[in-house]
């Protein structure tokens, strides 16, 4: 536990200033997050080539930059390295790895692409998801600790309580609901806030329950250990990569 309280205190005094600065050196951090992201994802799996790996992460680091209205010509570039792909040697690894290296390039390119685009647009909007997935991870873990008794689904993450996630929803709900309305829409009402984050928070724990079913399936602890006693980039943003690409769908269709 003490080197958990170390690892986030030392992760916030290096992720905050960069928040708040924001502009080029947020994109860079952005991207080098990325990059580290997509090398836990392709570490999964021991068949693809090292080479593929660099051109991978090079690419991906790239295409974080590129403006959102540009994104067709992200789909064209991705479409192009996977026609390479599947041409590059099929000895070396079969369809099924083109296919798991390139989605996983879609939805990394696109949702650290969104996390820039979304801190620069309005960075309450930012703070605001941060502030649900934190507050729901971060509550649902001591909830479940404390009042725990029903596991939520043991056999994709066996230490997850239905208690946990009640209370967890409750005050990721609450609390970004009410910065929501004043900081953000204040004409807004409050109970449609008190929904709109709900539906947040809850996406948000379906998306660290997905991304701890695919740890289950390659049968790793971790994605990786690049912070001491959390784990890995993945191992943190599995539930903001959800909620960013839930606000983006709802926001687009509300």
């Amino acid at each position: 536990m003490k080197q958990r309280i170390i690892s986030a205190i030392v992760v916030l005094a290096i992720i905050i200033p960069l928040i708040i600065l924001g502009g080029t050196i947020f994109e860079i951090a952005v991207s080098i997050i990325g990059i580290l992201a997509m090398k836990e994802i392709l570490n999964l799996k021991q068949d693809i080539p090292k080479s593929i790996k660099i051109l991978t992460y090079i690419l991906v680091g790239l295409l974080i930059f590129v403006d959102v209205q540009l994104i067709d010509k992200i789909f064209f570039i991705i479409f192009i390295y996977y026609l390479l792909l599947i041409f590059y040697d099929n000895k070396l690894y079969n369809l099924e790895t083109c296919n798991f290296i390139i989605g996983s390039m879609i939805l990394l390119t696109l949702v650290f692409s969104q996390i820039y685009l979304i801190r620069e647009f309005d960075i309450n909007v930012f703070i605001y998801l941060i502030l649900i997935s934190t507050l729901t991870d971060t509550f649902a873990y001591i909830g479940g600790k404390l009042f725990g008794k029903h596991k939520l689904i043991e056999k994709i993450s066996p230490n997850k309580t239905i208690e946990g996630s009640i209370i967890g929803s409750l005050i990721g709900t609450i609390l970004p609901a009410a910065f929501y309305v004043y900081m953000i829409n204040p004409g807004e009402y409050l109970i449609i806030a008190f929904l709109f984050t709900l539906t947040l928070s809850i996406i948000g724990q379906i998306g660290d329950l997905i991304f701890s079913s695919i740890k289950r399936y390659y049968n790793v602890k971790d994605y990786s250990n690049i912070i001491p006693g959390h784990g890995g980039i993945l191992d943190r943003l599995d539930s903001i990569i959800f909620i960013i690409i839930g606000y983006i769908i709802l926001v687009n269709f509300m």
